[in-house]
């Protein structure tokens, strides 16, 4: 009787099952070489990412023996998902004995994710996502970041940081995305909300510094025009657009 084990049923990416083999097709949609040490010495290995139309999701390679090509579409059979236990997140790990098999398909369309928030059920990397902004929490504006463990300060580092170590003002927008599909929490850091509110970090500083350098008070309402209060008799308008492309 023959030895080879029959190839596992083909899945879509969005179907990939944690801790088992699988066979699949995907896009190459990012790929470079990277070095790693393992108990035989170093190594290289191809890592990436893949992409059908329903998921996209990072790969390794260990059969560096067979290249790979960038928006090149491949078969593999015999695939490893790990899961990554913090986060959930998915690596697709290529092994030494994957069967990758190049395939020549007329339209890509089939291999091109259209991300929608009802359609993200784990961590993913390098998503745009369009929508409306539903929601923008009352902790956004500018905010205490610990100068060593970059956590948000409120009466103290929550990491228990020494005050030695310091804290700087830093900016950003906690809201909430609506596509139509349903909703996600969204954070706008630093470069992103100084675009989007017309106003970067120097000159919220020296908005709220006004007032004898009392405290400013931030209040995002859930308005499109929202406001930064900085005093009783001062108040900044900070409009908001309608809809923003999330890259």
């Amino acid at each position: 009787p023959s030895s080879q084990q029959p190839r596992p049923p083909l899945i879509t990416l969005s179907e990939l099952i944690t801790g088992k083999y699988v066979s699949t097709t995907a896009r190459i949609v990012y790929l470079k070489t990277v070095e790693r040490q393992d108990a035989l010495g170093n190594k290289m290995l191809f890592y990436g990412i893949v992409e059908d139309s329903t998921f996209k999701v990072p790969f390794v390679s260990h059969r560096i023996s067979h290249p790979l090509i960038r928006n090149s579409i491949y078969r593999f059979d015999s695939a490893y998902v790990h899961e990554f236990p913090s986060d959930k997140s998915l690596l697709l790990v290529i092994t030494e004995h994957t069967k990758i098999e190049a395939k020549n398909v007329e339209d890509y369309r089939d291999f091109i994710w259209s991300p929608k928030i009802e359609s993200i059920k784990r961590p993913v990397r390098s998503v745009t996502l369009q929508g409306v902004i539903t929601t923008i929490h009352n902790n956004s504006g500018l905010i205490k970041r610990c100068n060593k463990c970059k956590s948000i300060i409120y009466d103290f580092c929550p990491n228990k940081c020494l005050e030695m170590e310091g804290w700087g003002w830093d900016l950003r927008v906690s809201s909430r995305l609506y596509d139509g599909s349903g909703s996600i929490k969204m954070v706008l850091t630093k470069d992103i909300a100084s675009k989007v509110l017309h106003r970067n970090l120097s000159e919220l500083i020296l908005l709220a510094s006004q007032d004898n350098n009392k405290s400013p008070t931030q209040n995002l309402s859930n308005s499109n025009s929202s406001y930064l209060q900085l005093q009783p008799s001062s108040v900044a308008t900070i409009r908001i657009p309608d809809s923003i492309d999330i890259i």
